[in-house]
């Protein structure tokens, strides 16, 4: 039944690929000679292609509620966004007939070649069907390309009317034939989104054509000639937007171990490079093998190695306790090796202050309700959190880490992966990683467990035991290092962090629980209470 509606909806896919086509090549002729077809209507075959479209959105949507086969739902996304991107097409030739009204006299329009660029639309529409059908990347890859070519054309022409309009040319009609020009630019662009939708569905995940590239330079694969491609497995999206796949190869077997292919933007994974670059020179065992790297201007891609294993968040919520146990160890034991290892005795500010200070209208767009002015209730005062913020910076500055070491820089726990099977542990994420007061590292991760959205009380209580024994550890870890101002900078690096992290919370009572804390840290460092009276245990506790 699901595969007749299937073949159904790819029926209707065919018969508004070949209406599109009609209305591309009238378009074509129309431009040729508007004088001889000047009653010429669009209108008709546009409402039938909006119908159309209609009804494969219609069709789509209701198939998918039934499909539980993954390669399906990809092939009903692709047909879906195929088809917007077609009746996207059709208003552009709508738009074309009528701009022509405006082109005086009309015969100024023989005078533009707009052959190439109908040669090319029609070549990948022509493309569209056998691409989709048989799984062609290479044909896929000719659509997406076939934008470049129509952007070239367009760019010549483009400068051509410019220097017509410098040279004295009839404006109205020049800038109109400008306009024309733009929707066949466009028509380029959504041929882009076409060719992208067909790759996806082969793939597996949405990807974008410059991704693809990179990932199609990264694999040992020839995945543009037309051989089985890869397939992408949604791992994951970071808070930055930087999207995460897994890539299994053609022809892996299950010795064969997948990649790891991310994307985003360029600053961050640059970052992200250079610290995994670093780390393979202090303990190369932490951290993935680097692959592959690929620059696209704004953007860029690594392909880099699958660690197997669970993360630090998964095994706290789900492990059994001998599980966590030895997690725990792992964790603890590693980052007393490479605290001691790699730290340096030169004076390091932490900026925990400047760095909330700086996150604050984040936060305050997520929870306008925490941004207050000063109180003052019976003669007592009650700061505002920005005032406080400004006096807890200058303790702060005037409060630097005696030493630095090399830390993981955003070092929540499910950036921390553990393989039991080959009792490694690993960090991924690294794009903040640098030498810097490891109280950063240890502010993150006790305020990433605390935020865990898990409210069941046994669990609940494993966490409290991870974090009581966590700051244990550190505070040994700093009295044994000779560490004197510790706790102030405990105290300030966990205010920072609970503060900023409800930014990533919509639940306004989870939100006010973390924000409160960050206050209460804030007004007894302003007070200058003992350093060691800063963080109590229950702090942790609801």
């Amino acid at each position: 039944m699901r595969s007749r509606l299937l073949a159904a909806l790819e029926e209707n896919l065919r018969f508004l690929i070949l209406e599109v086509r009609n209305l591309i090549e009238d378009t074509r002729a129309f431009l040729a000679a508007p004088e001889d077809a000047a009653d010429r209507k669009s209108t008709a075959k546009d409402d039938y292609i909006d119908n159309l479209r209609s009804i494969i959105h219609s069709k789509s949507f209701d198939l998918a509620r039934t499909v539980s086969e993954k390669t399906d739902r990809d092939r009903l996304q692709a047909i879906d966004r195929i088809a917007t991107e077609l009746e996207r097409i059709g208003d552009f030739c709508g738009h074309i007939f009528d701009q022509v009204a405006y082109v005086v006299p009309v015969t100024m329009l023989a005078e533009s070649d707009f052959t190439p660029y109908f040669d090319e639309i029609l070549a990948a529409i022509d493309g569209i069907e056998p691409a989709l059908t048989e799984l062609d990347i290479k044909r896929a890859l000719d659509i997406c390309r076939s934008e470049d070519t129509i952007d070239r054309i367009y760019l010549s022409a483009f400068h051509g009317y410019l220097r017509a309009l410098e040279a004295g040319g009839p404006a109205g009609s020049v800038v109109t034939l400008i306009f024309i020009h733009r929707y066949l630019e466009r028509m380029g662009d959504s041929l882009l989104n076409v060719g992208e939708a067909i790759i996806s569905s082969i793939l597996g995940e949405r990807i974008k054509i410059g991704s693809f590239r990179a990932l199609e330079e990264s694999t040992v694969d020839s995945i543009s000639s037309g051989q089985i491609a890869p397939t992408l497995e949604a791992v994951g999206e970071t808070k930055s937007g930087h999207r995460i796949s897994r890539v299994r190869r053609s022809g892996m077997t299950k010795d064969d171990k997948p990649v790891i292919f991310k994307e985003g933007r360029r600053q961050k994974l640059v970052e992200e490079r250079d610290a995994i670059q670093r780390w393979q020179a202090i303990a190369p065992e932490l951290v993935p093998e680097i692959y592959a790297f690929h620059d696209h201007a704004e953007h860029a891609s690594i392909l880099f190695e699958y660690i197997e294993g669970r993360t630090f968040e998964q095994i706290l919520l789900n492990g059994s306790p001998k599980e966590l146990e030895l997690a725990f160890a792992r964790l603890t034991s590693t980052l007393d090796r490479v605290w001691t290892a790699t730290r340096k005795d030169e004076v390091t500010p932490g900026k925990f202050a400047a760095q909330l200070a700086s996150r604050m209208p984040a936060v305050f767009a997520v929870h306008p309700e925490f941004r207050q002015s000063t109180q003052s209730i019976g003669g007592v005062e009650a700061a505002s959190f920005e005032s406080l913020v400004a006096a807890a910076r200058r303790i702060d500055e005037a409060t630097p880490a005696p030493f630095a070491v090399q830390i993981h820089g955003d070092f929540n726990v499910d950036n921390i992966i553990i393989d039991e099977a080959g009792d490694r542990l690993h960090f991924i994420d690294l794009h903040r990683s640098r030498s810097m007061d490891f109280v950063q590292d240890v502010s993150v991760f006790l305020v990433s467990n605390y935020r865990l959205r898990v409210f069941d009380a046994p669990i609940r209580a494993r966490i409290a035991r991870v974090i009581e024994d966590f700051h244990r550890f550190a505070g040994n870890w700093a009295q044994k290092a000779g560490d004197e101002t510790y706790q102030l900078r405990l105290a300030l690096g966990l205010a920072r962090s609970f503060a900023t992290s409800t930014r990533f919370v919509l639940d306004r009572a989870f939100a006010k629980r973390m924000f409160m804390r960050s206050r209460y840290l804030l007004e007894h460092i302003v007070q200058q209470r003992r350093s060691a009276d800063l963080i109590p245990v229950e702090l942790f506790r609801d």
